[in-house]
């Protein structure tokens, strides 16, 4: 079955990719303990994609009645482990594996995009006033951030970030005034009706909920109805170059200037927790290796084939990450 899920915000959100709090330290510090963490932290704007699978997980097991849920923890019972595999399968997702992993009844994920009322907004590079012509986009203004662009997939009309995302900033000290208690950390909340939406091919019958998401584990209101479109953009540039946009977050493991006649891309890091959570013992999570995404909405032009192929990662796109729109002439 296909849905679109949408999942409206209750409260500010912080999605903080792999950044986590921390005490203030100086450089040498930083070099001993680089993943101590800092005192300032700002949200992105969307949350992972694999945070979503995770949520996914979680709510299907909930709703199913086969996670257990007490004071002491959450878990399943012995007796109906085979249930839970089934409908979530075993595997974490991984980000570094080339074969399809298995996640039970969830076939696969769209990327999260932004709706407001009945029409979608993806993220975006602003270049369509521009012409790419011998290396150079000609008449680009330096001083315009191309980047802040957001874009109607029903009526091609643009929305800046400050349009859609209210950012809350908070300061202070965490109880206890420890050393490592100063933190300054920037929320966002959704303007004027904007909500994340994914569309959702599941085998489980997921019901309407109340989710948590992100650092904070902010509460999202997370409505499920039959659909089967797809997130789909249409690239209408004219001229003769081929492009390429990222609807999602990208790994791309080949090098761009070999691959690509220009780009235009934004980066951001990801990890994911690599262990599991213990009951009965103290959990010291440990993180995966560091890896770097093209972050949604950067473009390519002339993309080479290599790329596109590198791109089709298949455990990659069932999961939402990925995807991509591309208009060829040749």
């Amino acid at each position: 079955m296909s849905y679109l899920v949408t999942l409206t915000p209750l409260e500010p959100f912080l999605f903080g990719g792999d950044s986590t709090f921390g005490k203030l330290m100086n450089d040498e510090e930083k070099k001993e303990t680089p993943d101590a963490g800092t005192y300032l932290v700002k949200s992105r704007q969307f949350p992972q994609q694999s945070a979503i699978l995770g949520m996914i997980k979680k709510e299907i097991m909930i709703q199913s009645g086969v996670l257990t849920r007490k004071v002491r923890g959450e878990w399943v019972d012995k007796e109906i482990k085979d249930r839970a595999k089934e409908l979530v399968g075993v595997q974490k997702f991984d980000i570094l594996q080339n074969k399809e992993q298995n996640f039970g009844a969830i076939k696969e994920i769209s990327p999260i995009f932004l709706m407001q009322k009945n029409q979608s907004y993806i993220k975006k590079v602003a270049i369509d006033n521009y012409k790419y012509q011998d290396g150079l986009l000609l008449n680009y203004n330096s001083k315009e951030n191309i980047y802040d662009n957001f874009v109607c997939i029903q009526t091609d009309k643009s929305k800046k970030e400050d349009d859609i995302f209210k950012s809350i900033e908070q300061t202070g000290n965490k109880k206890g005034g420890a050393e490592n208690s100063l933190f300054k950390k920037t929320s966002y909340l959704l303007k004027d009706d904007f909500k994340f939406a994914f569309y959702l091919e599941c085998d489980y019958e997921l019901q309407n909920s109340i989710i948590t998401l992100g650092a904070d584990r902010s509460s999202f209101k997370m409505e499920v109805k039959v659909d089967n479109n797809t997130l789909n953009y249409k690239l209408n540039y004219k001229d003769k170059n081929d492009y390429l946009v990222l609807l999602s977050d990208a790994y791309i493991t080949i090098p761009l200037k070999q691959n690509c006649e220009f780009a235009i891309t934004s980066e951001i890091s990801y990890r994911s927790l690599i262990n599991k959570k213990h009951v009965s013992k103290h959990n010291e999570f440990k993180k995966s290796e560091k890896v770097f995404l093209y972050e949604k909405g950067s473009i390519f032009i002339e993309p080479k084939q290599e790329l596109i192929y590198n791109l089709k990662n298949e455990n990659l796109q069932k999961v939402g990450y990925n995807k991509f729109s591309y208009k060829g002439q040749k």
